[in-house]
């Protein structure tokens, strides 16, 4: 038998991040009110889902919403179908956004400080302790200050990147966990970090939670340790600078 517990104890969302990331044939089976869903995973990305008659994406996106009932990972398990060609995370970020739409809790916190750009040279000064944080991480390649409206304050990067874009996604993911957390009764979240193939995601509140720091590192040059320390020691002096 392979990984088995309590939705209490790890999210849906966490638990497909989990398996992606195994990177092995595996059916994580989602038990909910009477219900049964099944997702199917092959090489880092889920390839079906299934729950009654209905097959796909809509699956993933109803179980997405479950914080109540039981699972359990079987791995080597070899899907029956083909239904879901969307990358994992991408699935992820659409039932985001689809909670997002239906929770009238989670409205988007209106971001005013940077929304009329009136004090650009505060967003100077972010954009330059960004440009210092890039010096303190191995294998750094962008990071950015972002409000929880998904609108960016400040951005540095050495790879070519669409800043609304990934402010946009960040925040998505951000408020997916922040969610599943709350509904858990685990505390609030610190910080996120999201591992992918060739990178490191750190994702951090400031104080306020009102804005958020995320800095992109290449997986193989980067160490968490360090990369944690200095995303919380700049995380604070942006706070500050905010602050003024």
């Amino acid at each position: 038998m392979g990984l088995q517990g309590s939705l209490h104890d790890m999210a849906v969302a966490d638990l497909v991040q989990h398996v992606c990331q195994d990177q092995k044939a595996a059916a994580l089976s989602i038990s909910h009110s009477g219900e049964t869903a099944v997702l199917y995973f092959k090489g880092g990305q889920m390839v079906h889902a299934v729950l009654g008659n209905l097959e796909g994406e809509e699956v993933v996106y109803q179980t997405l919403a479950w914080i109540e009932g039981t699972f359990i990972v079987e791995t080597g398990t070899k899907a029956p179908a083909v239904t879901i060609h969307r990358a994992w995370m991408d699935l992820l970020l659409e039932g985001a956004k689809r909670l997002d739409e239906d929770d009238s809790e989670l409205n988007l916190i209106e971001s005013d400080l940077f929304l009329n750009m009136e004090n650009v040279s505060m967003a100077q000064k972010i954009e330059d302790i960004l440009k210092e944080l890039s010096t303190e991480v191995n294998g750094y390649e962008a990071s950015m200050v972002v409000g929880m409206d998904g609108i960016h304050v400040a951005f540095h990067s050495r790879t070519k990147l669409d800043p609304e874009l990934v402010g946009t996604q960040m925040t998505l993911l951000l408020k997916l966990v922040d969610t599943s957390i709350t509904k858990m009764n685990a505390g609030e979240v610190s910080d996120n970090l999201v591992s992918t193939e060739n990178s490191y995601l750190m994702m951090k509140y400031l104080s306020d939670k009102q804005y958020y720091v995320v800095v992109i590192a290449d997986r193989k040059l980067a160490n968490i340790g360090n990369l944690r320390l200095v995303v919380k020691l700049y995380t604070d002096r942006i706070a500050h600078v905010l602050k003024k």
